[in-house]
């Protein structure tokens, strides 16, 4: 993290999987440092450095959404990420960071109500942002109220909807329509805000069911990895779902769309999650 070349790359190299072939690359350094929150203390301050250091919007921009992975672990970021949200290039990341750590970046509150309200592009990240840093939800309303009314909602919109919850309730008729997407990132995300901001389980677990249903067949897609999340968090009402799934973890093969060590980490995440979805449903 300190040397002028790490020794990994700055972008994640994926590859398909194909039979009889195995690609052995090397994950980015942000992708190694995605699975290591519980040694955040000892990480930050290099990672500061270069979060004030850093030109290259990409790196910049993968370290952000590792440091938002990490969430409260991270707190100590906060005074880079607000140097970052004074900055019309770099706010945006920043935002996404500090939704992340939550109450911990508390202090970046004033600064993320004011980019909410300058009407600028993306206005409607600071406004959840500072929903999520202990702001209050009006603002975050009125900004996602705007990109509703443009058509469709995007998917990242969709999940911060989710993330507010009843408040978003506003929002229901149209989030429910898009539950029946025939887009599975697009059905997945709204049947989780439908659920998340009504409580309507009927509707968002079969939307949520559909997208996973061909796991008992051994296919795997990414989209999958947070429908059996979302179904977890409903929990006992999702039963349906998890007895479908229950056989799939007695199965010998991997469950991956991608080929080298992402293959590995794929099918280590959705079998750690479809046993969560059974732990909460029995």
């Amino acid at each position: 993290m300190t040397d002028t070349r790490s020794g990994f790359a700055t972008g994640s190299a994926g590859y398909p999987v194909t039979d009889g072939l195995h690609h052995a690359v090397l994950p980015s350094i942000h992708e190694v440092l995605g699975c290591l929150p519980d040694h955040a203390e000892l990480f930050l301050p290099a990672i500061g450095e270069q979060l004030v250091a850093v030109t290259d919007d990409h790196v910049l921009h993968s370290l952000c959404r590792m440091l938002a992975g990490w969430g409260p672990a991270a707190k100590a970021a906060v005074p880079q990420l607000l140097g970052l949200l004074e900055d019309d290039r770099t706010w945006v990341a920043a935002a996404n960071v500090l939704a992340g750590i939550g109450l911990a970046g508390n202090g970046a509150r004033d600064l993320l109500l004011a980019r909410s309200s300058s009407g600028e592009a993306r206005a409607e990240v600071a406004a959840w942002a500072y929903w999520k840093v202990g702001g209050e939800p009006g603002p975050a309303l009125e900004a996602l109220g705007h990109v509703a009314a443009e058509g469709g909602i995007p998917r990242p919109s969709l999940r911060r909807l989710a993330d507010l919850g009843p408040h978003a309730a506003l929002y229901a008729d149209q989030i429910r329509a898009m539950a029946a997407d025939n887009d599975p990132w697009t059905r997945v995300e709204a049947a989780h805000a439908l659920w998340a901001t009504t409580g309507d389980f009927e509707t968002s677990v079969p939307a949520m069911t559909s997208v996973v249903q061909e796991l008992t067949n051994g296919a795997y897609l990414p989209v999958m990895l947070p429908a059996v999340r979302y179904l977890t968090q409903v929990g006992h009402p999702a039963r349906p779902a998890a007895q479908l799934l229950r056989g799939v973890l007695t199965g010998d093969q991997r469950l991956r769309s991608n080929g080298g060590w992402l293959g590995f980490t794929q099918d280590e995440a959705i079998r750690a999650a479809l046993e969560e979805l059974l732990a909460a449903c029995d």
